[in-house]
C-alpha cells in the first residue's frame, strides 16, 4: 500500500465551493469518474455531480479549480474510482488531491433593489443593456434560437424553442400563471449537448427574474415544478445546473454579471456578457437569451407600474 501511496502524483486544489469541500467531512464516501474532458471532470457521487475544473475556469458551485490547465495531460478516465477517507481524496490509481493551497469560494448572496422597479434611471438602464444583448445575440450564429440551417431536427427544435419563448413572455407579461409550469417543463431538455438550449434558457432567465425582492419572484414555485416535472428528460450536468439555479447557485461569473445588473454598474458590464457568451459552443448565448427576456420583463413591469 505504501509503494503505491509513494507512486501517485499530487494534484492541487486552488479554490472550491462549500458543497465540495463538505466532501472532506465524509468519514468514508466513494465516486466514479464520469466524463473526462480538457477543462472539467465530473464526478458521480452519491447521485449528485461533482466537477473538477481547469485553473482558467471561474468557480461553480459543486466544484473544485485545479492548479492544471489542461487535464488532456493527466491519465484520468471515465470510470476510475474516486475515493475520499478520512480527510484525503484518491482518483483512480495514479492521484491524490490536495487542499493545502485550497481556498474556500462562496456563493455570494444577491437580492434585487425592489425600488429600482419604477425608477426611471433604473428602466432606461434595462432599456439599453435589452438593446446591447439584442445587438451580441443578432451575431450568435450558434444559438438554437437563431437557427437558419437546412437539418430538420434542429429547426422543429428551434421553431418550438421560440415558440416556448414567446408563449412564456406572454403568461409572465399578462400575469396569467396557470399554464406557467407546463410551458417551463417543455423547455427543459430541448435542445442538443451536455446543456440543451432549453436549459440554458431558463438558468439565464431566472438567474435574473427570480432575484429576491424581484418582483416575479412570486412565481418561483411555478418555474420550480415545471423544472422537476421535467428534469428526467435532460442530462445529469444539466439537471444538477437547474436543481442550482433554482436555489440561486451560478457559476461565478454568471453571479459577477448579475450583480453590475442589479446595481447598474456598467463599468465592466460588456466585458461580462462576452464571458456568459463564451462558455460552451452555444450554452452562454443561449443563457443570454434568458438574461436578456428577464431585463426586458423586468423593465415592462416597471413601466408599467411606474407612478
Amino acid at each position: 500500500m505504501n509503494n503505491v501511496t509513494s507512486h501517485r502524483q499530487t494534484l492541487y486544489g486552488l479554490t472550491a465551493d462549500i458543497h465540495f469541500l463538505d466532501l472532506l467531512n465524509q468519514p468514508q464516501l466513494s465516486g466514479e469518474i464520469e466524463q473526462v474532458f480538457n477543462k472539467a471532470i465530473n464526478i458521480r457521487i452519491n447521485n449528485q455531480l461533482y466537477t473538477l475544473l481547469g485553473s482558467q475556469l471561474d468557480n461553480a458551485p459543486n466544484s473544485c479549480r485545479l492548479l492544471n490547465k489542461d487535464f488532456a495531460l493527466l491519465n484520468i478516465n471515465s470510470g476510475d474510482d474516486f475515493h475520499i477517507s478520512n480527510g484525503k481524496i484518491s482518483i483512480g490509481e495514479r492521484y491524490w488531491l490536495s487542499f493545502s493551497l485550497c481556498k474556500t469560494w462562496r456563493q455570494p448572496v444577491i437580492a434585487f433593489t425592489y425600488d429600482n422597479t419604477n425608477n426611471k434611471n433604473y428602466q432606461s438602464f434595462l432599456l439599453k443593456q435589452v438593446t446591447g444583448l439584442d445587438l451580441i445575440l443578432s451575431e450568435a450564429k450558434g444559438s438554437l434560437f437563431n437557427y437558419q440551417g437546412d437539418n430538420l431536427f434542429y429547426s422543429a427544435s428551434a421553431e418550438k424553442l421560440n415558440q416556448l419563448r414567446r408563449n412564456l413572455m406572454d403568461v409572465l407579461k399578462n400575469q396569467q400563471y396557470q399554464n406557467l409550469a407546463d410551458i417551463v417543463r417543455q423547455f427543459v431538455g430541448l435542445g442538443i449537448g451536455l446543456t440543451p438550449s432549453g436549459d440554458d434558457y431558463l438558468v439565464g432567465l431566472i438567474a435574473f427574474l427570480l432575484l429576491r425582492n424581484h418582483p416575479f419572484n412570486e412565481v418561483h414555485p411555478g418555474f420550480y415544478q415545471g423544472i422537476m416535472q421535467g428534469i428526467d428528460k435532460t442530462t445529469p450536468v444539466s439537471a444538477i445546473t437547474l436543481e442550482k439555479a433554482l436555489v440561486h447557485e451560478y457559476r461565478e461569473n454568471m453571479c459577477q454579471l448579475i450583480q453590475s445588473l442589479v446595481d447598474a454598474d456598467e463599468t465592466n458590464i460588456h466585458l461580462q456578457f462576452l464571458n456568459i457568451l463564451n462558455i460552451g459552443s452555444s450554452s452562454g448565448s443561449d443563457m443570454l437569451f434568458g438574461i436578456r427576456d428577464a431585463l426586458s420583463l423586468t423593465h415592462y413591469f416597471g413601466e408599467r407600474y411606474v407612478d
